[in-house]
């Protein structure tokens, strides 16, 4: 066969062996299939395997950062109390919605109250108006105003006359009013950051003494 010349002497070899072999039909197709080429191996990467990129830990502020900033601090005469009335009418909508108060109020002796108090318990006070009506400190009993800061232990109030005072929450008892609801928080259940207080759950007590 003269196409035999095109190949080398090792492949002009292997062509004679299939010649010989492989059935007369298949011989037609003998030199059409030697021409096609065979992965035997996947070829290794010349750079091998990519090591995996470490991603880097985002680091985010800490509380101590965040009060080395002045995050916690509110500069005297910064804020004005008409500015916070858009955002009190704001916060009354949300409690109203939130505590259902278009239906009647629930027994305090179901579980529709313990639900109600939970709820209540998660809400943001941000905007809320409270007002100081108990106080192991004299001073701080009739303070008043809009919560411009929840923090842990604290409740920062700007008053009518744009004044801010930080109220401690676990030796005071707060009042605040949504519409025509009264509601009397004893600040020793609320001393948790506001993002935590959401998940937990606060023990139903009717009427805690203040410790």
């Amino acid at each position: 066969m003269s196409s035999i010349k095109k190949y080398s002497e090792s492949e002009q070899a292997v062509f004679k062996f299939l010649e010989a072999n492989v059935p007369k039909s298949d011989k037609v197709n003998i030199e059409s299939e030697l021409k096609k080429d065979f992965l035997l191996a996947k070829k290794k990467s010349k750079q091998g395997k990519k090591k995996k990129t470490s991603t880097k830990k985002i680091r985010t502020l800490t509380r101590k950062d965040k009060k080395a900033l002045g995050f916690y601090e509110i500069p005297r005469n910064s804020v004005k109390y008409e500015d916070l009335l858009a955002m009190h009418e704001m916060w009354i909508q949300y409690a109203s919605q939130m505590l259902e108060l278009h239906k009647p109020l629930p027994d305090t002796n179901s579980k529709s109250w313990e639900q109600f108090t939970q709820t209540l318990y998660k809400s943001d006070f941000h905007g809320s108006y409270l007002s100081v009506v108990r106080s192991k400190c004299p001073s701080y009993v009739g303070k008043s105003g809009i919560c411009i800061m929840d923090t842990k232990n604290t409740f920062k109030l700007l008053s009518k006359d744009s004044v801010v005072t930080t109220v401690p929450k676990f030796s005071s008892v707060f009042e605040m009013r949504i519409k025509n609801v009264a509601v009397t928080l004893f600040g020793k259940h609320l001393c948790v950051r506001p993002a935590e207080r959401s998940t937990k759950k606060v023990k139903s007590q009717l009427h805690p003494d203040l410790i």
